[in-house]
């Protein structure tokens, strides 16, 4: 067990505050250059259009996880309108795969197949309507399976003896 000094207390505490003054001034700065941009609903607006959040947050001159915090701070209101947003870029980045295989000449079909097959990648990543992953063809419920067996269960005494039957009916 180790017991710290008042100095060494004073100091903790010192820099507890530097820490979460810094955290303050960095949202300020977030909040600040959001304004800047044109607001929540612009950053917002950015995001659906296929945008990454690593290329607004380097647009908007801020760390990812300080902007990951304004979306924290912001509430579920906040974070629900970035869910959103990050749905409809999927819905954006499934449209650009169009416009790439539209626009590629012959000299350009590897480099827009690798471009449209990223896309739609990240497109179903972020929007479950555009995953390739399959649906269950079947889904089976075995404990309800189990349970209606128990229940035509009928236990009957002959005899003394006790005869374990399934209810046909």
């Amino acid at each position: 067990m180790s017991r710290d000094t008042l100095a060494e207390i004073a100091d903790q505490s010192a820099a507890n505050i530097a820490a979460a003054q810094s955290k303050k001034a960095e949202l300020s700065g977030a909040n600040k250059a959001i304004h800047k941009f044109g607001g929540e609903d612009a950053t917002f607006e950015f995001i659906a259009n296929g945008g990454t959040t690593s290329a607004l947050c380097k647009s908007l001159g801020v760390a990812v996880t300080t902007f990951d915090r304004w979306i924290d701070r912001g509430g579920e209101t906040r974070r629900l309108a970035y869910a959103q947003a990050r749905a409809r870029s999927g819905q954006s980045l499934a449209e650009q795969t169009i416009e790439i295989a539209d626009a590629a000449t012959i000299q350009e079909v590897q480099l827009a197949k690798l471009r449209c097959d990223r896309r739609a990648w990240l497109a179903g990543k972020l929007n479950d309507d555009y995953s390739d992953k399959p649906a269950p063809l079947v889904n089976i419920d075995l404990g309800s399976l189990a349970l209606d067996a128990l229940r035509h269960r009928v236990v009957t005494p002959v005899n003394g003896v006790v005869n374990d039957t399934i209810d046909e009916g």
